[in-house]
C-alpha cells in the first residue's frame, strides 16, 4: 500500500502492476508497471514503517527498444539493471537477473500491443473512469476546504488553551 501512495504521489498513478524483487527488514525492492513505463525502485523501511527511496529507474515505453533492458550479476555479489545510460543496483538475495529483465521486457512488449490494438467501448470507458477518479483523487489533496478546517480546529484549540491559563 505505501509503495502505491508513493507512486500516486511521485508519479501521479497507481501502478498497473507491483512485482517484488526482493525485501526485507531495511529494504524494499519492486519493479513496477504503470500505463506508459517501468520502473525499478528501491525503498529503504524505516523503522516507523515508512518507506524512503534510495533509487530507482524508470524506463519510458517510447525510449524502449526490444532487449535494451540488461540484467547482469556484478562480482560484489549485486544485480545491476541498465537501460541506455541508467543503471541501478539490487540486491541477489532470491532472483537471477534475467528473471527481472526478462519481466520488465514483458510488461513493455505487452504495452506496445495495447497502443496498438484498438480499444473497446467498455475499455474505453473503463480508461475514462480510471482518469476521472485519479483526477478527483487529486483535487481532494489539494483542496483547500481540508486546510481551512484545521485552521478552524487549531484556532479552536487555542482559545481553550488560551481560556485555561486564563483561569
Amino acid at each position: 500500500m505505501a509503495i502505491e501512495v508513493w507512486c500516486e504521489k511521485a508519479w501521479g498513478e497507481t501502478p498497473k502492476k507491483v512485482s517484488e524483487w526482493a525485501s526485507n527488514t531495511e529494504a524494499v525492492q519492486v519493479f513496477l508497471r504503470l500505463s506508459a513505463s517501468v520502473l525499478i525502485a528501491d525503498f529503504e523501511l524505516k523503522n516507523d514503517g515508512t518507506l524512503h527511496i534510495r533509487q530507482h529507474l524508470h524506463i519510458p515505453l517510447e525510449t524502449w527498444n526490444p532487449g535494451s533492458i540488461q540484467g547482469i550479476r556484478t562480482p560484489e555479489g549485486k544485480t545491476r539493471f541498465s537501460h541506455r545510460r541508467q543503471t541501478i543496483y539490487l540486491s541477489s538475495e532470491l532472483r537471477v537477473p534475467e528473471w527481472g529483465a526478462a519481466l520488465l521486457e514483458d510488461w513493455l512488449v505487452s504495452m506496445r500491443s495495447d497502443i496498438n490494438r484498438p480499444k473497446d467501448r467498455s475499455q474505453r470507458v473503463a480508461e475514462i473512469t480510471r482518469m476521472r477518479t485519479s483526477v478527483q483523487r487529486n483535487l481532494e489533496t489539494a483542496s483547500v476546504a481540508n486546510v481551512a478546517k484545521d485552521i478552524n480546529d487549531l484556532d479552536m484549540r487555542i482559545d481553550r488553551i488560551g481560556n485555561t491559563l486564563a483561569d
